[in-house]
């Protein structure tokens, strides 16, 4: 038994050190979220809740013309497609939308 679970030690720490890698470089990437996901930002929301939800946005951009920022996911569906958080003055949900990606996958 000694030698069967020492044997199977590097075997654990290697499939963690995988998932860490790639919840790691999920993270830093921003999130894939599916349409059941998206349902669950709905106007109100703060960011902080937005992104306990769907995690870290692949892109927060500040357009000049509009009072906070956009937060944008890559949903996981076909065509490819992007969900759009937007913000209102007051930090929370102002609207949220889908557009198709014209930026291919790669981007």
């Amino acid at each position: 038994m000694t030698v069967h679970r020492i044997l199977s030690t590097p075997r654990a720490l290697l499939a963690a050190g995988l998932f860490f890698g790639v919840a790691a470089a999920q993270a830093a990437t921003g999130f894939t979220v599916n349409p059941k996901q998206e349902a669950l930002v709905t106007p109100g929301m703060s960011a902080a809740e937005v992104r306990m939800a769907l995690g870290s946005p692949e892109q927060r951009i500040q357009y000049g013309n509009e009072p906070g920022p956009t937060f944008t996911y890559r949903v996981a569906a076909w065509p490819e497609t992007l969900f759009d958080v937007d913000f209102g003055a007051n930090g929370r949900v102002a609207s949220v939308s889908e557009r198709p990606d014209d930026r291919g996958g790669d981007n």
